[in-house]
């Protein structure tokens, strides 16, 4: 038997644990998105007209947001099916309630 015909399903923590890290990732994206923007934003503004060194990279990071916006979905999508996304917003929840 190969190691590519066993499959070795994740636990429901380590599945919980991939949402959070691919939320942090998407949380990065976004933040480098707005970076992009708004560089290229003041780059047009400073300098209407000319191509601008920053479409290029507004382009990337939309696609960078893109990929984690859908690996996330992705994994969100995981957990809804086995009821574990419940247990993922209950132990939110306590956590938020005892931070108050």
């Amino acid at each position: 038997m190969s190691a590519n015909t066993v499959s070795y399903r994740k636990t429901q923590f380590e599945r919980i644990q991939a949402v959070i890290a691919a939320a942090k990732d998407y949380a990065e994206a976004r933040e480098a998105f707005a970076v992009a923007s708004m560089g290229l934003s003041r780059s047009r503004r400073q300098n209407p007209g000319s191509p601008d060194q920053y479409a290029d990279e507004v382009d990337e990071a939309a696609d960078s947001v893109g990929r984690a916006q859908a690996r996330v979905a992705d994994l969100v999508a995981e957990l809804v099916a086995d009821g574990s996304l419940e247990i993922l917003s209950e132990s939110l929840a306590t956590r938020n309630a005892t931070l108050s």
